[in-house]
């Protein structure tokens, strides 16, 4: 009896692993603007296996990664600092964030990211 109580526990746990893990990363991709007008499309795949965006604390974890991700991405280009390049610059991280979020599709992260 402790064995297939054991074993019960163990394939619950799997199958409750598999349904969290299932979608554990988010492909994170923004068009990064330069000062010529142009944009250059970025990717970048951000984990999340460590964190629940289901949850309060997860989704604000995993939403400031993605701010951190976003930024970094939007303003990797090189070419000047002016206010211009900055609205631009915030303007992709701000809707690549919103973006991620949408793709994720946890309600509380879709909600902090708005």
């Amino acid at each position: 009896m402790h064995r297939s109580m054991i074993a019960a526990g163990l394939a619950l746990a799997a199958l409750a692993g598999t349904a969290f893990a299932a979608g554990t990363s988010v492909e994170v991709s923004g068009l990064t603007p330069t000062l010529g007008g142009d944009k250059v499309k970025k990717l970048v795949v951000v984990k999340y296996d460590d964190l629940n965006p289901n949850d309060k604390q997860g989704a604000q974890a995993l939403f400031t990664r993605l701010n951190l991700v976003a930024t970094a991405l939007c303003s990797s280009n090189p070419g000047g600092k002016g206010s211009l390049l900055a609205e631009k610059v915030e303007k992709c991280r701000s809707e690549t964030v919103v973006q991620a979020a949408k793709d994720i599709g946890a309600a509380e992260l879709i909600a902090i990211s708005k």
